[in-house]
């Protein structure tokens, strides 16, 4: 099932999300190159359904279902142990907070020669305060290689954190697979899908992170828009309650999970892309619509500003406050409105994300797992 002396990728559960595909991602450009890669997840998503999914996708699964009660942690602590010990990675690379926490403390007990690589993929504030807590402690513990960022603002979110601490910090930017990266480019050329004059698209799971609710009230400030949300979640009831409570029910649709490359088709087929989350961390959603050309408009909160700002500083996308419902509207509906403009803005985001480089991004990941993986 899986090979010894190899690198692992893992993150706490299967919910379909980003950190998925960015570890998908990382974890097929490292194949590319050569090296020996296994992705596995603590425990399995909610429903049955995204555990075969992620197991049909290559993930193995620590723990064949979601632990309860308050053994919970213990059990699952136990189970990673007897998996370290019978896989022996030679190195760890980890995301989601629990996953952060436990993997070193489950490399000291399993007594593996295992390096451990901790990545932060939001800010800390965002994150369950007991564990950022046990984070400052585990990330200083001799296994742990380094911690990785994926943005400057999730690393100055750790500038509390003690100089042992911050000194093993790296910023790793996220960036796009080559077979996306050519998927979009074929769907800004030969495949391009006819533009919906009017359609607005969102991008990610139904949550709180997102800030839907936000989206679908500034809705009723763009008469002639209408907005499609590719992604399922655990608010789409309240939302489309939201939707019908301000009258916006007509133009505003949830098409529910798909498939990446189906989701980009559709994508293309916008003229704008929003995404107003709460907090994010460099978002490969973000920059997907970006290399589709499409004019952005995000939260302002330091992550997505950077996230739409370009290496030389210029700003290539809108940013709207959190709470701004009708400046959100304005801004979605004068893009509409004026093609010039709509143009000046795509045209920034496709320099934008076309800055966004897989290859400096293999070649960090390489660079760093060189220490502890002989063949890299």
């Amino acid at each position: 099932m899986t090979d010894r002396g190899a690198i692992h990728f893992s993150i706490t559960h299967s919910e379909p999300g980003g950190l998925i595909e960015i570890w998908n991602d990382v974890a097929a450009g490292l194949v590319a190159r050569g090296h020996r890669v296994e992705r596995f997840v603590l425990y399995p998503g909610f429903g049955p359904e995204q555990r075969a999914e992620a197991e049909a996708d290559g993930w193995h699964h620590v723990m064949p279902a979601r632990a309860t009660g308050p053994l919970a942690i213990p059990r699952v602590f136990a189970a990673l142990v007897r998996y370290l010990r019978r896989t022996r990675p030679a190195a760890l690379v980890t995301a989601m907070p629990l996953a952060n926490v436990l993997m070193p403390l489950a490399v000291k007990v399993a007594g593996t020669a295992t390096r451990v690589y901790i990545s932060h993929h939001s800010p800390i504030e965002t994150h369950n305060p007991a564990l950022v807590r046990l984070d400052t402690w585990t990330g200083r513990l001799d296994c742990v290689a380094a911690v990785i960022c994926v943005s400057g603002a999730v690393a100055a979110s750790l500038s509390g954190k003690p100089t042992a601490y911050r000194a093993k910090c790296v910023t790793v930017p996220n960036a796009l697979p080559d077979r996306i990266e050519a998927l979009i480019d074929r769907l800004c050329g030969a495949d391009a899908p006819e533009k919906v004059a009017g359609r607005i698209v969102a991008l990610g799971r139904l949550t709180h992170q997102k800030n839907y609710p936000m989206l679908v009230r500034a809705m009723a400030y763009v008469p002639l828009g209408t907005l499609d949300i590719v992604g399922a979640g655990e608010d789409e009831a309240a939302l489309r309650r939201l939707a019908s409570e301000c009258g916006v029910e007509a133009r505003v649709r949830f098409l529910g999970q798909m498939p990446r490359e189906q989701a980009l088709a559709h994508a293309a087929s916008a003229e704008v892309f929003v995404q107003v989350s709460h907090y994010e961390g460099h978002s490969l959603a973000l920059i997907e619509a970006a290399r589709l050309g499409l004019p952005l408009v995000v939260s302002d909160v330091p992550v997505q500003v950077e996230g739409i700002t370009a290496p030389d500083g210029e700003r290539c996308g809108q940013a709207v406050s959190i709470g701004d419902d009708r400046g959100l509207g304005e801004v979605l509906a004068r893009l509409l409105a004026q093609r010039e403009e709509r143009s000046q803005w795509a045209a920034r985001a496709k320099r934008l994300g076309l800055g966004a480089s897989n290859g400096a991004m293999i070649d960090a990941y390489e660079s760093l797992l060189a220490r502890s993986v002989p063949e890299c």
